[in-house]
């Protein structure tokens, strides 16, 4: 069996391509590819061995690639996207796009080949949303999740019927406080949960889900901020909002581990890692400092092996997550300029 990271560098306008040993937790650079600029996200179509790379620009686009033996790339092409985005992913026949700058959601219907095409609808929903930020399918097709930061709510949509669009939307669920600004979240693989992070206030909401109806009800909700932290409420980063404070809460990214059994969180502000303990009472069980402003985390699918990248390290750390919460460093790679995703492909 082989593993295979890839690895989004926006600022170099690069996709790395590495080997990685999954007992050391170390990774091992093959090839570097060029000519992605603006390349910020990307996720996979794994039975195809599809790779889409979303990329910002004067024309938002995505780069569809094939992998071939031995985790080498083929491009397939560029294809126009509706609006620029800040979130990928894939969504069976179609890609999930979610845009933080252009206030909407789209969902980009795929041809038998899995490339984009314009023979089919383009759904799009721009409707009293405001940076919409993380947008992710249920495991079992019937409910697409996203976050609106700008209006503290939880999208939920179910799949549309006969004369519907692809996407139906349902009432939304709404974060409170007022200003919390969700920003990522995760579906647990079983589907029973939805878990949100909010950018400005720092907490991780546990929702359980509905498989008929979609609604999530909250049950749990945790802080990722230490006793020693001392972050006060964050604010939205966009043109003309609000001052930003000192010492902001500037919360990114969350995965869960270990199967749930811990859920791992990245801080821009403090540049640290937090470490939740899932669970009938969820709590902060430890902390880390990282690569400095870390915004992205992955982890391989079924392990316990976290990779951070940092947006002003240009590194990469990878961590070992034990079965206390403690992260444990394996390596730390240098990277081109500005790593803002990182997927994985497992061969047989």
């Amino acid at each position: 069996m082989s593993t295979f990271a890839f690895i989004a560098c926006r600022d170099e306008g690069t996709i790395e391509v590495h080997s990685l040993d999954q007992e050391r937790g170390t990774l091992r650079r093959l090839k570097c590819y060029d000519g992605v600029p603006g390349v910020s996200t990307l996720v996979f179509d794994h039975r195809r061995a599809i790779l889409y790379a979303g990329r910002n620009g004067e024309t938002p686009l995505v780069s569809a690639f094939t992998v071939v033996a031995g985790g080498r790339l083929e491009h397939r092409g560029d294809y126009e996207l509706p609006h620029s985005l800040a979130y990928l992913a894939f969504d069976g026949d179609a890609l999930l796009v979610a845009s933080y700058h252009d206030s909407a959601l789209s969902r980009i219907p795929l041809d038998s080949d899995g490339l984009p095409t314009t023979q089919l609808p383009t759904y799009t929903d721009d409707r009293d949303v405001a940076q919409v930020h993380c947008v992710l399918p249920t495991r079992d097709g019937r409910h697409v999740y996203a976050t609106s930061l700008g209006t503290d709510a939880i999208l939920t949509y179910r799949r549309g019927g006969e004369g519907e669009p692809d996407l139906v939307r349902l009432p939304d669920t709404i974060v409170e406080p007022a200003g919390d600004g969700p920003r990522h979240l995760i579906v647990a693989p079983d589907g029973s949960k939805v878990v949100v992070l909010t950018e400005m206030g720092g907490r991780v909401l546990f929702y359980s889900r509905d498989a008929e109806t979609g609604v999530l009800t909250l049950e749990q909700v945790a802080s990722i901020q230490g006793r020693d932290d001392h972050l006060v409420r964050g604010v939205a980063r966009i043109p003309g909002g609000a001052e930003v404070p000192d010492q902001p809460m500037w919360a990114a990214d969350i995965r869960g581990v270990r199967g749930g059994e811990f859920f791992i969180t990245t801080e821009r502000t403090t540049s640290k890692l937090a470490v939740l303990r899932g669970g009938d009472q969820p709590r902060l069980v430890g902390q880390a400092t990282t690569e400095k402003q870390p915004r992205a985390a992955a982890v391989v699918p079924g392990g316990e092996l976290v990779f951070v990248a940092g947006e002003l390290s240009d590194h990469i750390s990878v961590y070992r997550v034990g079965g206390n919460g403690v992260l444990s460093p394996t390596q730390r790679v240098e990277t081109g300029a500005k790593p803002s995703w990182i997927t994985f492909q497992i061969v047989d």
